[in-house]
């Protein structure tokens, strides 16, 4: 594994790694501003070809944006986040934002009472979609879409705290496998 943004790894173990996310961390392209930021932790293996990242991701929220999830890097100007985020609606959710050169951000389903959620994202070609699911069994889908990317990607974890002073991520049973979904819709 490698890291971009000089990503504190606190622990890992075979089964867990905790990152923590110093203060004004974020990857983000405002569309309004054209304002950047691209300097939260990520922690990265290279994969070439069509593959599923999955992972169980339990942020500590403790301001707006504080979140923790998946992160698909081509560029500095084309990427892919899949997050659980805590919001500036008061809640947590589960946030796609996909950047082809502006950033595209949507909040998805409002996530209640779970500490903790399952993420997963599957690429097959040129062709993505985004999963999340509270048991890592059922899948609901969060995104479905087409963005061209590189034969060869960084994939893997990414912590954020883009308005707080920091905030520290567990990830459990972090992995990338082939794409072997029969349907991407339905991630199964």
């Amino acid at each position: 594994m490698f890291t971009m943004n000089a990503a504190k790894v606190i622990s890992e173990t075979k089964d867990v790694i905790e990152i923590e996310a110093p203060g004004k961390t974020d990857f983000f392209i405002d569309m309004q501003t054209m304002n950047e930021r691209d300097n939260a932790p990520f922690y990265y293996e290279k994969r070439k070809g069509d593959f599923v990242a999955r992972v169980r991701v339990k942020p500590e929220f403790h301001k707006d944006y504080d979140a923790g999830g998946l992160f698909i890097y081509d560029s500095g100007k084309k990427w892919i986040k899949l997050e659980f985020e805590m919001t500036d609606l008061g809640y947590p959710s589960v946030v796609s934002v996909v950047t082809d050169k502006v950033s595209d951000d949507s909040n998805g389903e409002r996530i209640d009472d779970c500490p903790e959620i399952w993420l997963q994202v599957a690429r097959k070609g040129d062709n993505w979609v985004l999963h999340h699911s509270l048991d890592g069994k059922a899948w609901k889908m969060v995104r479905y879409f087409q963005l061209k990317m590189k034969a060869e990607v960084k994939v893997g974890l990414e912590a954020q705290s883009p308005l707080g002073k920091g905030c520290r991520v567990e990830f459990r049973k972090y992995g990338v496998t082939d794409n072997n979904l029969k349907n991407m819709r339905k991630g199964k």
